[in-house]
């Protein structure tokens, strides 16, 4: 989601903004891990929404919350608001991409729980990652929009819809949840990665209908669209 949604600036600066046990500290974790060796990094922001104090207490212990250092990624933990609004985002220090995580989205089982509507890139532009990656990204962002109708915040369309549109909105969510590296030893599923070009292909064959055939929760933390055909047992 990160790649097609909200694409980070090599050297650049953003900040993630999570709910409370929105898991705001494993997508950090996460980011560390896999840009840790790119050339120019990025610094990461981490606002995290204390929770009981007991809890948040253990967690402070856990990551230190001073900072750190993942090869070229600089990490920053702060104790922010409990709850991010649009308005709140709006307000953050000025960064190049703003990752605003949704405990909803969690309640709903998709990781990581990042809102594909109110995050944000500056890199998102048609002059840095191109017209058709541009394109498509606002194709996305109105089709998550245009689901949620009246309903706050992202919403995922229930299994067995018989509104084509609204399905293929609920294949998207799902493609976008993605096992982690880091989470393997607690989710027992196999970590995977998902190129840019392989997430902008079934993100744009999700929405053509090219996969209408596969099972309702077919796309569900797997990774790119030929292992989750070659799973679902579709050519």
């Amino acid at each position: 989601m990160i790649d097609v949604l909200c694409p980070l600036i090599r050297g650049g600066t953003m900040a993630i903004a999570g709910e409370y046990r929105a898991g705001t500290v494993v997508v950090a974790e996460e980011l560390c891990w896999r840009l840790r060796s790119e050339p120019g990094g990025v610094s990461i922001f981490a606002f995290v929404a204390p929770g009981p104090s007991a809890s948040f207490q253990e967690v402070w212990e856990k990551e230190g919350y001073t900072g750190g250092t993942a090869g070229t990624v600089q990490t920053f933990y702060f104790a922010g608001e409990a709850e991010w609004t649009a308005e709140r985002l709006a307000r953050l220090p000025e960064v190049d991409a703003v990752i605003r995580l949704s405990q909803a989205l969690g309640a709903l089982g998709i990781y990581p729980t990042i809102d594909a509507i109110v995050s944000r890139s500056r890199a998102l532009d048609a002059g840095l990652v191109g017209e058709e990656h541009a394109a498509l990204a606002a194709r996305i962002r109105d089709a998550l929009v245009s689901a949620r109708g009246d309903h706050e915040g992202p919403r995922v369309p229930p299994a067995g819809s018989g509104d084509v549109a609204l399905r293929r909105v609920r294949m998207l969510w799902q493609f976008f949840a993605q096992p982690f590296f880091v989470a393997e030893p607690y989710t027992k599923r196999p970590r995977s990665f998902v190129s840019r070009a392989d997430a902008l292909r079934g993100c744009r064959e999700i929405l053509d209908g090219a996969h209408d055939d596969l099972p309702d929760d077919a796309c569900y933390f797997t990774g790119g669209i030929d292992e989750i055909r070659a799973r679902a047992g579709r050519p």
